[in-house]
């Protein structure tokens, strides 16, 4: 059984079938936010040399991680305004399959490694009015 397995087993039911909420993104094994934080905060640490800067950019990622994280894809979202940004509809289709889409920011990455080849898939079928697997 792996890890994830069973932590998943060991967490009540109501948890188990539910979609994860914005604020929840935060929740995550401390390996995870190591990991990912290391990511996070090298570019803060080598190109900012002012703590409000190291608040504006937490800031700035909390409310991107929420905003993925809300199953809600708000029109006027200034978020929207960023170049290529992932959003909702896209990091949502990585939490419903658990393969592609891996980008929460920006979906460059996904169209270069090709990793988002099924959500393109699926969103042709959804424009075109067809049932999904």
């Amino acid at each position: 059984m792996s890890p994830r397995s069973r932590v998943e087993k060991g967490k009540p039911e109501a948890w188990q079938d539910q979609a994860p909420f914005g604020m929840e993104a935060e929740y995550a094994h401390p390996l995870e936010t190591l990991i990912l934080g290391t990511g996070f905060f090298i570019g803060i640490m080598l190109f900012c040399d002012h703590v409000i800067l190291l608040w504006a950019w937490v800031t700035v990622r909390l409310l991107e991680t929420i905003d993925v994280h809300s199953g809600y894809d708000i029109p006027l979202n200034p978020l929207n305004l960023i170049p290529f940004y992932a959003g909702s509809r896209h990091h949502d289709f990585h939490h419903m399959n658990f393969i592609g889409n891996y980008a929460s920011t920006f979906t460059w990455w996904d169209r270069i490694f090709g990793t988002d080849t099924q959500f393109v898939a699926y969103t042709e079928k959804m424009k075109s009015g067809k049932k999904t697997e």
